[in-house]
Formats: structure tokens, sequence, C-alpha cells
């Protein structure tokens, strides 16, 4: 980890007694009555100042939960309105500069959002140089006593009859500005990946529903939000983008979202739109302008908007930076500090500017996407993303303060296929962290080992350096149990076959490839060993389940007695497909994909067997059941 390290002193005086994995409690702990002591003086309190801001207070609320779930003492939040922190207690947030146990120029050494904690034996401290590093200093400090955080429902926490925090003067920042995933609880079961994994949370980002725009969630593609048709079309249809036929093209009838980008009373008016969205959320730090989501010939043909083109209708990007400056200017004229986002994204703005340079509060989010860049099992290095590994060199040279990543590591037509970009990934963080890259954001994560990939990605963001194998071990055997020998065998045996095929997977499109017939025969021996050995714990079971679930949909999608390529029995496919629709049922699953026939559970089930459901949602219907007792049925003619 980056770490400024001030005589760090780590002194477990306590052995650990009991450690186990829970999930959102630890049982047993209510009779227990301990102690909870800072090196000499018993722990007491935890302190914060009467002006703390909301995520101070959360942060102090995380530390009593979690000192709770280990020790069973009740601590309670005192609020402080002289500075003077008593012995015994940790001081949250800025009250920690005010009473003189972190200084200024302490935090001044980590921002943005770095933290320090001091604790000595009489009283402690943890504050960011933000409030939102705050709350990662006390996840922090929960580390130090041997909390572990791995996923939503897998946390490590000890049980101890006696807790003495340690001695500690530590400060740590990340190494990325911005690491966070978009719309993951989306697309995959879940929420979005936590501040305890060191994630930066959404609230951080601007979001524009509070614009006023029902249902209009997508914060990447902002010009659609920024300047709806639907509030400025009927009187100002100049706004929009002019086709090739001279027409100007309304939002949701053609290309989507895109504006007339030299349009000075559009810009003013977005420009202003922009303000108010940022005065409504003045806590967060960064807004996107952007443009509409679509390939270049769907972008504005009007003189002047081809005139801010390095070539007029070759490439956008000048004219996009000419936009986006244009609001970063206007916003930091008012709000200095906040970062407007953009994207450097398909062949319309993925090559570097040649003429406008983008402003020092503009961050770029360069987009290793298709065709550019169409393989996302292998790194950038991988001959099929020659083209946009050598766009994004040319942004590293021309703009290397300005660098954010906006990247693609799932599938999004088939949802459930197993995708390897595990190791994709980590290739491209290489990259990333040894060029200046600044943020990064993760457009959705694979549905193979989600939490995995989480996890580790969230350790990337703050310690580029880190043991990938390391990591991946620790993570399996708590996340898996006894089954982790032989989810770790069917991890390598999935990546072994992408990169020895090799399997170039694409975002944009079904993946068919990597499944054969012979990838699930030897694939399910490994599943079903894994399923043994975890038949008696529940959660280590569905987590394994969670992964077979990806293989068996992706078989039976391509193998099945409706296309007529069935390569097994008609017996051994029904269990198959038996165990497909257990799994989804238990698991809840409604949308599998984005394509015609690809999209419900139900609709996809009718498409691949003679299995027809009709209630709402599917899993509550009595055929189900009826399948699942006696799956060879469907198949008698």
């Amino acid at each position: 980890m980056k770490q400024l390290l001030i005589n760090l002193k780590i002194e477990y005086l306590i052995v650990l007694i009991l450690c186990i994995p829970i999930t959102s409690c630890v049982t047993g702990i209510g009779y227990r009555q301990s102690k909870i002591s800072l090196y000499e003086n018993e722990l007491s309190i935890i302190a914060i100042s009467s002006e703390a801001s909301d995520r101070e207070k959360f942060a102090a609320e995380e530390l009593i939960s979690y000192l709770n779930k280990i020790s069973g003492k009740e601590l309670s939040v005192v609020t402080i309105k002289n500075s003077k922190v008593p012995d015994g207690a940790i001081a949250i947030g800025d009250i920690a500069i005010s009473s003189g146990i972190i200084s200024q120029e302490e935090l001044d050494l980590i921002r943005e959002d770095g933290f320090v904690i001091n604790i000595d034996s009489k009283k402690g401290a943890i504050c960011g140089w933000r409030d939102l590093g705050t709350i990662y200093g006390v996840y922090e400090l929960l580390r130090q006593v041997g909390v572990e955080f791995f996923a939503q429902d897998c946390e490590i926490v000890p049980e101890r009859s006696s807790l003495t925090i340690p001695e500690i003067k530590l400060a740590i920042k990340p190494h990325y500005d911005l690491r966070t995933i978009f719309k993951y609880d989306v697309y995959f079961k879940g929420i979005t990946p936590s501040m305890k994994l060191g994630y930066t949370p959404n609230d951080d980002m601007g979001y524009h529903g509070d614009l006023g725009a029902p249902g209009e969630r997508n914060w990447v593609h902002s010009a659609s939000f920024m300047m709806p048709y639907r509030i400025f079309g009927k009187e100002h249809p100049e706004y929009f983008a002019l086709n090739k036929s001279g027409e100007r093209v309304k939002p949701g009838e053609g290309p989507p979202g895109h504006l007339c980008l030299s349009n000075e009373e559009m810009r003013k008016a977005g420009a202003e739109r922009l303000l108010h969205l940022i005065e409504k959320q003045e806590n967060r730090t960064s807004f996107v302008v952007t443009q509409g989501d679509g390939r270049s010939n769907s972008w504005c043909q009007c003189s002047n908007c081809k005139a801010l083109d390095a070539t007029p209708g070759d490439h956008m990007t000048d004219r996009l930076m000419d936009y986006v400056n244009y609001n970063a200017r206007v916003v930091n004229e008012k709000y200095p500090g906040k970062k407007i986002l953009t994207l450097a994204y398909t062949e319309a703005t993925s090559r570097p500017p040649e003429r406008v340079m983008p402003d020092p509060n503009v961050m770029v989010m360069y987009c290793p996407y298709p065709p550019q860049t169409p393989c996302q099992s292998h790194g950038l290095d991988c001959p099929e993303n020659s083209q946009g590994f050598a766009e994004l060199q040319g942004w590293i040279e021309k703009c290397p303060d300005n660098m954010y990543i906006y990247d693609y590591p799932r599938g999004y037509r088939v949802w459930y296929e197993p995708f390897g970009s595990f190791y994709a990934m980590v290739d491209k963080m290489n990259f990333y962290a040894s060029n200046g890259i600044k943020g990064i954001i993760q457009c959705v994560v694979p549905t193979s080992f989600t939490d995995l990939f989480v996890f580790v990605q969230g350790k990337l963001f703050w310690e580029p350096d880190a043991d990938i194998e390391k990591l991946i071990d620790e993570f399996m055997d708590v996340y898996y149990g006894e089954a982790a020998p032989q989810m770790r065998k069917y991890f390598n045996f999935m990546h072994n076959e992408i990169n020895t095929r090799p399997v170039h997977q694409h975002c944009e499109r079904p993946n068919p490839d990597l499944v054969t017939a012979e990838y699930t025969a030897k694939a399910l021996e490994m599943f079903d060993k894994a399923q043994e050995a975890v038949k008696d714990d529940s959660i280590s079971l569905q987590h394994v389940e969670l992964e077979k679930f990806c293989l068996l949909f992706s078989d039976v999608n391509q193998r099945n007695t409706r296309n007529g390529q069935l390569t097994i029995n008609i017996p051994e496919h029904a269990k198959r497909l038996a165990e497909t629709v257990r799994i989804a049922k238990d698991m809840e699953v409604i949308q599998v994909g984005n394509l015609p026939n690809m999209r419900n559970f139900k609709d996809w089930l009718r498409s691949i067997s003679l299995l027809s459901l009709q209630s709402e949602p599917w899993y509550y219907d009595p055929g189900v059941d009826a399948f699942l007792k006696n799956p060879e049925n469907i198949f008698i003619y």
C-alpha cells in the first residue's frame, strides 16, 4: 500500500480467540461484557464534532458497530463542542485536527481520499483529508484489529474476550483518485461495491436525476440529461444534432442524445443546468459532461460544428473538448475544485485531440471499447486491441495529467456466459498504474467470479503492486470454505483455456467459444466435488452454485434439443437443465441478457426447451416444481 509511514507500530497484545466469517451479524456476543483498551487506557467513547458531517457520523457509527461485534461492548458517540478530546476517546473527523491529535500538514500529504490514524496509550484519532477518507480510515483501523472485508455476505469479525487497540501512527492514500463501478446492482444481484473495499461511493458523483428527469439515471452519456429534448426540443430544435439530410434529430427517434455542440445558446443553457445540478449536489466532487451514446455518423453535421474538428467531420475529439472546456471554465469560476469528466469513446472521440487539450479540471475517461479495443479477455497488448492501445498511449502522451479510464470487463449481451476478464483487467491495471492514469470507472463487473473480481480490484485501486495470487487464495479460502481448492482449480482452468486456445471475448456480442462440450464436462467434475465439499455450508454452497449457474446456462444455451446441437443424452441434458432452473430460482433470476431471445429468463427457457411458464415472476409458476421433480418429462413426445 502506498503509505507515508510515520513510525508505524503494531503490537497485537491479545490472542485471537475466535475468528469466523459472518453475514450481517456475529451470533453469541450479547453476553460478553469485555474491555476495549487504547494500549493502556480503557476506550470509553467515540468523539465527533458538533459540526460533524454525515459521513463522519457514519464513520463513528461503523466503528462502534464493529467494536461491539468484536467485544460485545456498547460504546457511545459523544459530541464535543470545545475541541478537547478526553483520554479514553477516539476522535473521528475534523475534531482530530482542532484537538491537535492530527495536523493539517499530515493530511495535506495524503489528499484527496487518504486518511491518517494516530493512536497512543491515552487517546486516538482518525481523519481523512476530506470526510470520505475518514470512513476509509475507520475500516483500516478495524483491519488492524482483525476484521477482514471480502464481500457483502462475507466478512471476518473476530470475537475477543478482551481487545487492545494498538499504538498506531499511519497515513495512507489510494493510488487512484476515482475508484468506482457503474451500475453494479442493475445487472447483477448485489449492491454497489462498498467503501469497505475502498471504492468511491456513488454519492460522490454527480447524479442527473436531480435535474427532475424521472428515470434518467445514466450519468455516463450526459447530453440527453443536461439538455433533454422534452424541455428544449419544441422551442429550440437548433440545440440538437443536424443530420446529413439537413434535419434536426429528436433523440429517441434517431441518434441518441447528440447535440449541436457549437451552438452558443445551447452551451449557455446547458451550463446553467450544470451549475444548478452542482448547487443541489455541492458535496459531490465529479460531474459528467459528455456526448450522447452513438457513432460518429450521428453527430451534428452543421458547418459550425465541423469547423471545431481538427479535420472537419473526420473525428470529433477537438469539437468535444471545446464544448467540455467551456463547461469546465463556467464551473471552475463558481465551484473551483470540482472535476468535469468526459469520454473518449468509439471512433468519434477515441483519438486524442490535435488542437484543443482538456482544461486542468477536466478528466478524460478513455474507453477501451470496440471496435478499437474488441477483446476483453486479454490485456491491451492483445493484437486485437492494437488500435485502442495506440490511441490510449497517444492520450497519455498529450494529456498525462487528465486521464481516467472507463473500462468494460463483462459481456453485456449474454449476461451469464463465463466471461474471463479477470487477468485481462489485472494486466490493464498494471499498465494504468504505471502510466499515470488517475481514476478508474468499470462499467459493471463480470458475472464470473463477481465478488472475487470486486475484492481484488478494490485492493489494486489502493495498492497496484499487491500480490494477486495471494489475494485470490485469501478470498477463496474464506468465500468458498472447503470448496476453495476445487473453485481455484476451476478458476485456473477457465483462464488457462482463454489464454491457450486462445479465446477473445467481446463485451458487446455473445461469446460461445469458451464453453465447449469438452470444457463443460471437465468443469462439471470440479463443480460436483466443490458442491459435495460444502453441502452442509449453505453460504459457501450458494457461492459455488452461483458460479456453476454461469457454466450450466452457457452449456444448455448452446446445446439443446431446440437448436439440434445436443451432444449428450437426454437424461444428462435434462439433469443439467433442471439444475440451471433450480439455481436460477434460488437466485431469483429475471433478466439474462440484452438480445431479443435473451432478456427474460422465462422467455429464454421457452426458446431452448419445451418448458413454458405463465406466472410472474416465473419461479412461482407451479410448472417449475413439476419440472424439477421430473425433468425428463418435458422431453417425452
